[in-house]
């Protein structure tokens, strides 16, 4: 089962990422050499994105433990000139995003692939270590009264004979790993913020794989991402049922 084209689909962000092994040493004049690859096709202003890494140390006795808290830049962010499409570059990592309104797989993939051999030439990498998928979905539901989650989704957190059994807020998040590829799956189902007379539900979804011993050749990249984007495109439907495809008219 691969995921149904829609003419509505709830996709709020599609992430792909690639991290690679370096071929020489990272320096900041490889944005610069990027951005001009691109500056034709991603017009809008370039933003920077910092990230904050939180460490904890213990020590033998809890009094010893301590917090420390960092900012690094982690990319620069490359927007098209409405800021749906973007490129992110960072140290030996990759990132291309589309947002909603989804652009489809086929333009999508044509971008990624795009950007991954601008990277190449700039930055000269010898292989990748990680490739991730992740497919941020809202799902937006127009209702009068309670909304019973079995009618729409396979999966859902269910509660105990005794525990009271009406859910005001939830966040569920369970991490797999597939038999035949070491590909690793998280799916995060929550609810989510909604005027009144709708409930929102958010359906995280990211399918990725890692190479720690031996870097993945770059020849092989995009033949594994399309890998990981059936399994994701499997997941999601079955994840949801035909009424909550209906919300997405279905083709």
């Amino acid at each position: 089962m691969t995921r149904r084209q829609y003419f509505n689909p709830p996709i709020e962000e599609a992430v792909c990422e690639f991290r690679f092994a370096p071929g020489q040493a990272w320096n900041f004049t490889v944005p610069g050499l990027f951005y001009e690859k691109i500056r034709d096709l991603y017009t809008g202003e370039p933003q920077q994105q910092n990230s904050i890494a939180t460490e904890f140390k213990f020590g033998q006795m809890p009094a010893n433990a301590e917090i420390t808290v960092t900012q690094e830049l982690n990319k620069l962010l490359f927007p098209s000139a409405d800021a749906r499409k973007l490129v992110g570059v960072g140290p030996d990592t990759l990132s291309i995003h589309s947002l909603r309104p989804y652009e489809g797989w086929d333009e999508f993939s044509h971008r990624i692939d795009q950007a991954f051999q601008f990277y190449l030439e700039v930055a000269k990498p010898v292989g990748v270590t990680r490739i991730a998928l992740r497919y941020i979905n809202q799902i937006v539901i127009s209702v009068d009264e309670a909304v019973e989650l079995s009618e729409y989704f396979n999966v859902y957190p269910q509660l105990p004979d005794g525990v009271p059994s009406k859910i005001s807020r939830f966040v569920t998040r369970t991490e797999s790993i597939y038999e035949d590829i070491p590909i690793r799956l998280v799916i995060i189902l929550s609810d989510g913020t909604a005027p009144s007379g709708q409930v929102v539900f958010i359906l995280d979804l990211e399918v990725s794989q890692n190479w720690t011993e031996k870097p993945l050749s770059l020849k092989e990249v995009l033949s594994n991402l399309h890998e990981l984007k059936s399994r994701e495109g499997q997941v999601f439907e079955s994840l949801i049922t035909d009424r909550t495809r209906e919300l997405f008219d279905v083709k």
